[in-house]
């Protein structure tokens, strides 16, 4: 396959994924705020503080991984790297959900801004995801 090929390949790919994850998220929601409104309030504070946690562990993962130590021209390794991306992204979008929806629960008032704020740090890690895709193939 030649490279302007599996540029337009990987890109329909890549974008497929993000929109993929957004989907999940949002299918994710309702059994989400069902599941965190049978905890107490008094222990969601705990909760955000793990979901915090896992959320910058796992956004350190998503940095640290590049397209560029993948060979895009074998699919093995092109999946692997989506799949990878894909879950890396789906756990941010994820706990950024349970972050708002905690919020929401117990600091209604800041709910609007932080749901903003949440929004942006995910479109932030998505346009992050097409920055990389496309710094390695475009050099």
């Amino acid at each position: 396959m030649n490279d302007d090929k599996i540029l337009k390949t990987a890109t329909r790919e890549v974008v497929i994924k993000n929109i993929m994850v957004v989907i999940l998220a949002l299918a994710f929601y309702n059994f989400i705020y069902r599941a965190l409104k049978l905890i107490y309030l008094d222990q969601m504070s705990d909760l955000l503080t793990v979901i915090s946690m896992l959320l910058v562990t796992v956004c350190f993962a998503n940095f640290a991984f590049s397209y560029q130590h993948s060979d895009f021209s074998q699919i093995r390794m092109r999946w692997l790297a989506h799949l990878a991306t894909f879950i890396f992204m789906l756990l941010i979008a994820v706990f950024l959900e349970i972050i708002v929806i905690i919020i929401e629960l117990v600091y209604t008032p800041i709910w609007p801004l932080i749901t903003l704020l949440a929004g942006l740090l995910y479109l932030g890690m998505a346009l992050y995801d097409f920055w990389d895709f496309y710094r390695f193939f475009i050099k």
